[in-house]
């Protein structure tokens, strides 16, 4: 499944392409038909003790509808193949508060499958029928439910939706009769920094606080995570969604109005950006000024639909996204800075990462420099006369097609045996693409070692 060629790679990157790769994967069902994980772990999965478990969708993971109309927004398969009123999905952005910038959707379930093929809901089913787990609703469980999935608004700051998941937590527990439990928390994506800070802070927002101290204030309710494909320091195919748009599905100036997207971006962010030549440009991804100067996103100035989202008004809505952009910057800078932060503790929690390092893996772009301005590329293709593989090492390195395997394992820059975080307790490495990663059956038959093998953290109080 790699596709050398910027638009068939980008389809592979969104949850919603799984629609145009349904015979390619398909090609591997029969494969994976062959591991028999109820029989390989029924005896694991008979067990009656075992710590619930609460799974974290990524980016676009939810469906969303209207508060009081119940009507869906996303996560209707028309979703995946058509652009509808995809203006819908954007945020307001003009208060300087950036938790006050809301509108009426929620959450209301997981997107589990596109056009009949399973995406999350692999996973799941997989959890009750081979791991033995009773899937339960998180608001609303019943007892003897030990399987959960934690959905939020993936539009918004991570750490809102890190706030959330303590206070489900807490309702799981109170709700269940089982105040000292803790979960084994599985998480997908951009997911996974959802839970990373959590288990760091708990529920406090701390990114207006260069001196807060990484407590592990969420160790108390958390027994084990594991991380899917988690961008632990970032990709660049988030600032590729933010210009280009994700498939037909959201265009530039919906995602434009996300903040959870720019925490995705790449944490060393002066180092992305390389001439037509392969020379290094030093640019701040951090900076608002570069998106506006180079064209990035909404400030390419191309496009009928950039004049009219901006009215007659285009200087003062110019002003405003501009200054609503480095709010978002700023905080996903911040973001970043409190996720590395370990003050030299060691984390309580036991923290297991799955991913793909064999998938070609946007890493840098090019900023071409014409007439005109700049433009930026996203692939290899440097212009005419030039060979596409010439960049091909300097744009692309080993990963799952949208995160690279040196974000995954948080390798700080180009010292390989440098982390950013603390020491993980174990790290598998499958051949898949980020979406898929997990269906793959190596996955979750490594998956059900790590929850039935390893092992558990003592008890509280003992």
């Amino acid at each position: 499944m790699v596709m050398p060629d910027a638009r068939r790679r980008r389809s592979i990157r969104a949850l919603i392409a799984i629609v145009a790769s349904l015979s390619a994967w398909c090609g591997g069902c029969a494969m994976n038909a062959r591991f028999k994980l109820d029989r390989i772990h029924q005896e694991a999965a008979a067990r009656p003790t075992r710590a619930p478990l609460i799974f974290i969708h990524g980016f676009i993971g939810a469906k969303l509808r209207h508060r009081d109309t119940h009507e869906t927004v996303w996560g209707r398969f028309v979703d995946a193949i058509k652009r509808g009123r995809t203006e819908d999905l954007g945020l307001p952005i003009a208060s300087s508060v950036m938790s006050e910038n809301r509108d009426d959707l929620v959450p209301f379930d997981i997107y589990d499958k596109v056009a009949g093929v399973d995406f999350y809901a692999s996973i799941l089913d997989t959890l009750g029928e081979a791991g033995g787990y009773t899937m339960g609703d998180i608001n609303d469980p019943r007892p003897g439910d030990n399987c959960f999935v934690f959905y939020y608004d993936w539009r918004r700051d991570n750490v809102e939706s890190a706030v959330e998941l303590g206070r489900a937590m807490h309702r799981l527990k109170s709700r269940l009769g089982r105040p000292q439990a803790r979960f084994d928390v599985v998480a997908h994506s951009m997911g996974g920094l959802i839970a990373e800070y959590y288990l760091k802070y708990g529920a406090r927002d701390v990114l207006d606080d260069p001196g807060a101290r990484a407590t592990y204030a969420g160790a108390r309710d958390i027994n084990r995570l594991v991380l899917i494909g988690t961008p632990r320091r970032g990709t660049m195919t988030a600032l590729e969604a933010l210009h280009l748009g994700i498939s037909r599905s959201l265009d530039p100036a919906t995602l434009f109005t996300m903040p959870s997207i720019y925490q995705l971006l790449p944490t060393d962010a002066t180092s992305r950006f390389v001439a037509p030549d392969g020379t290094p440009i030093d640019v701040d991804l951090f900076d608002a000024g570069a998106w506006v100067r180079y064209g990035w996103s909404i400030f390419n100035g191309s496009g009928k639909s950039n004049e009219q989202r901006r009215g007659t008004d285009g200087g003062e809505s110019l002003a405003r996204e501009a200054s609503f952009l480095q709010r978002a910057l700023d905080r996903a800078q911040r973001f970043h800075r409190a996720l590395q932060r370990d003050d030299g503790a060691a984390s309580p929690v036991p923290t297991h990462i799955f991913g793909s390092d064999c998938v070609p893996t946007l890493d840098r772009v090019i900023l071409h420099q014409t007439r005109s301005g700049y433009t930026i590329l996203f692939d290899n293709d440097a212009g005419p006369g030039r060979s596409n593989r010439d960049l091909e090492q300097v744009l692309f390195v080993p990963g799952d097609g949208t995160v690279t395997a040196g974000s995954l394992l948080a390798i700080d820059g180009e010292d390989p045996l440098q982390f950013s975080r603390g020491p993980v307790t174990s790290t598998y490495l499958f051949c898949e693409t980020h979406g898929l990663l997990p269906t793959h059956r190596g996955f979750q038959d490594n998956l059900f070692h790590v929850l039935f093998h390893s092992p558990p953290r003592p008890a509280p109080g003992t």
